[in-house]
Formats: structure tokens, C-alpha cells, sequence
């Protein structure tokens, strides 16, 4: 896996583009890799404040297909890090994430998703996913929330809207190719638009 690091130039038209379109933003960070998401296995992460994107991915993204308004500050390959994972190591986190449930709606086939509002659903949420995911929390608070909004590609396309929830705190590994395996993939909805991305550093 590899983490690369983009600083947007907020003077460029089409980083403006970026910042207010998830979408536009989402096809941009594709172009580098010239597949589609899953393949790739790409995440990214937007820092508004600081305008720097990071983005996690299966192979080094193409250095000579920068888009427009974004230069690439490097690429650091991750592969001996996860390899060192192991049961029982604990690491800190953050993590920008759509803590939901999917409810069914009376007359229709497809469920809806609803988001959880009181902080200790969304909680239980990120806990349910530590079990589902090979770790566990041992500490968590909630930052902020975040919108993220924009509009899907085709002529007439839905509105895109999610609403995000930063944590910060620590966890533990339970079982270690479960836990890379949530790494390298992400948590929760919303991955092709900058959620789901896990970011460890040492405790």
C-alpha cells in the first residue's frame, strides 16, 4: 500500500471545483491511477484547513498525470509497516467516518440509510466495526462533524451529501490480517468521496 500526499492550489479554478464537488474531486484523485476505485484500492482524505489530500492506495499513483491545481508532495510505500502488524499492538487514530444504519422503507425495495446523531450510537457504531474489523477501542472522542457534498457525474445525476463524524483515540489489534485487511479498504460509507480512511500513528 501507499500513502501520497497532494497540496491543492486554491488560486487553480479547478481546485475550486474540487473542493465544492466530491465528485469532481473523486475523478480527479482516479485519473492518477487510471482504473476505477476498487481496483485501485483507493481512499483519500481532504484536510480543508491546510488544502492537502492524502490518498491510500494499492500501487504508486502516475506521477506524470498530476491533475490541474495539485502537485504531488510524495509517496511513501507502506508495505514493511503492515507487515510488522501484529495481535495486541495498539496505535492511535482518526478516522472520518459516516456512523449509519440501513432502514427499511414501508412499500420499497431498497433500504435507506440513516445517520446516528446522538454520540453514543454513533460510538456503539465504531465499535460494532472495531468487532467486525479484528480491533478494538480503547479510547475514542468525537472531533466534529463534516459535510461533504457534490453532485453524481451524469447529466441530471442525484445530489451527493454525506454527513461525517471525525474520531480521534486509541485501539488495539485483535486479530492482525482482519485489521490490515480494514486498513487497506476503509470503514463505513462513502469511500469514493473522502470517508473510511483509517490514519495510525504510535502510541
Amino acid at each position: 500500500m501507499y500513502l501520497s500526499k497532494l497540496h491543492l492550489d486554491i488560486r487553480s479554478p479547478y481546485t475550486k471545483k474540487c473542493l465544492h464537488d466530491c465528485q469532481i474531486m473523486h475523478r480527479s484523485i482516479q485519473r492518477m491511477f487510471d482504473s476505477d476505485r476498487q481496483s485501485s484500492g483507493v481512499l483519500y482524505r481532504l484536510n480543508p484547513q491546510r488544502l492537502d489530500v492524502y490518498v491510500w492506495s494499492a500501487k504508486e499513483p502516475d506521477k506524470e498525470d498530476i491533475p490541474a491545481g495539485m502537485q504531488l508532495i510524495g509517496c511513501r510505500d507502506f508495505t514493511d509497516i503492515e507487515q510488522r502488524i501484529y495481535e495486541g499492538q495498539c496505535y492511535r487514530f482518526n478516522l472520518l467516518a459516516v456512523p449509519s444504519k440501513k432502514v427499511a422503507q414501508e412499500g420499497k425495495k431498497n433500504s435507506q440509510r440513516r445517520f446516528l446523531y446522538s454520540l453514543e450510537e454513533q460510538v456503539e457504531w465504531l465499535q460494532r466495526k472495531g468487532e467486525q474489523n479484528g480491533f478494538s477501542i480503547l479510547q475514542v472522542q468525537q472531533d466534529r462533524e463534516c459535510m461533504t457534498r457534490g453532485k453524481h457525474a451524469q447529466k441530471g445525476g442525484d445530489n451527493i451529501c454525506y454527513k461525517g463524524v471525525v474520531f480521534q483515540g486509541v485501539l488495539q489489534v485483535n486479530h492482525a490480517e482482519m485489521f490490515k485487511k480494514c486498513w487497506r479498504e476503509g470503514i463505513g460509507p462513502g469511500k469514493a468521496y473522502g470517508q473510511g480512511m483509517l490514519i495510525l500513528t504510535n502510541v
